[in-house]
């Protein structure tokens, strides 16, 4: 069976699988590969040249393969002169995690077992009953009893691998976005908050003239200061800080639909209208963004990957 000394201070793997003993050692962070337990992998020739146009479409290539009632995560790859697509449930492996004693905030990046194939060649005994092995270059579980009984297991020394393009735990999770976001984020809305405050001095500025117009007509003309009159004016000009109002919240509600996963692409502003072209990673983000936008009062359209919202002011 895979042994791991998760005691020693160069130990920063760990190989997960479903019939694993509780964890209770893991006080730094650390990296995880999965069995085949939690993902599914397909090989794929494709005339793409970069791995998000390959993402683009991963969604639809495990259509067949997948349970329809849950949300997956996608990691795509290129190995060889084909690309290496992966399919996995963050939330099922988050509760595999907590029910062994792993603290979800602990593991850095989420590998999988294909991606150590070369290590995979020889059998690996898992645990009593299955036998990871790495059969036409793909790493499968295979029952130990299918197995020739004089077979020998080779030791699993998983320190001495590196490992590299592996899924951050942070960006698979919906809920969780990574630190280099969060701070990309921060600062996109740290600078709309700076638009606001601007724009909103610029008005206060403005209304503070309009103030002092006003006091000088009816200095000069003392008919006006009646409160018809006054009410006359106010009606005129409430209008105008009712859509400068509405025009900010929609900005700042359209803010709220972009993530890592979702890029603003376009966004028009008119006298009575306010309108923005988003662009999602897959089907999946588009639903979130269109069910947000409705949320708030948006009108959606567009196609599977770009979403249009729009409201009156």
């Amino acid at each position: 069976m895979v042994i791991l000394n998760l005691t020693a201070k160069s130990s920063n793997k760990l190989l997960i699988h479903r019939n694993m003993k509780p964890i209770t050692k893991v006080k730094n962070s650390i990296d995880i590969i999965l069995t085949p337990q939690f993902y599914t992998f397909i090989r794929e020739e494709l005339d793409v040249n970069f791995s998000y146009q390959a993402k683009q479409i991963a969604e639809a290539l495990f259509d067949d393969y997948l349970d329809s009632k849950k949300q997956y995560q996608y990691h795509v790859y290129k190995c060889n002169h084909e690309w290496c697509f992966f399919a996995y449930n963050i939330d099922e492996i988050d509760l595999f995690l907590e029910s062994i004693g792993i603290e979800k905030h602990r593991v850095s990046k989420i590998y999988f077992a294909q991606q150590i194939q070369e290590a995979l060649i020889h059998p690996v005994l898992l645990d009593d009953n299955n036998v990871l092995q790495s059969i036409d270059e793909t790493v499968t579980l295979i029952p130990k009893q299918l197995m020739n009984p004089t077979v020998e297991y080779k030791p699993l020394n998983i320190d001495a691998i590196k490992l590299k393009g592996g899924a951050t735990m942070s960006s698979s999770l919906n809920s969780f976005v990574s630190l280099k976001e969060t701070l990309i984020m921060s600062t996109l809305f740290l600078m709309l908050g700076g638009i606001f405050v601007v724009e909103g001095n610029r008005i206060k500025a403005s209304i503070a003239k309009d103030d002092a117009k006003l006091t000088a007509l009816l200095d000069d003309n003392p008919k006006y200061i009646s409160s018809l009159s006054r009410t006359s004016i106010l009606e005129k000009y409430e209008p105008i800080d009712r859509i400068e109002r509405a025009k900010r919240q929609a900005i700042k509600d359209i803010s709220k639909l972009l993530s890592n996963k979702s890029q603003l692409k376009t966004l028009n502003i008119s006298k009575n209208k306010i309108t923005a072209s988003i662009r999602t990673q897959n089907q999946t983000i588009s639903r979130q963004v269109k069910n947000h936008a409705k949320a708030k009062s948006f009108k959606s359209s567009g196609t599977a990957l770009n979403v249009k919202v729009e409201k009156a002011l």
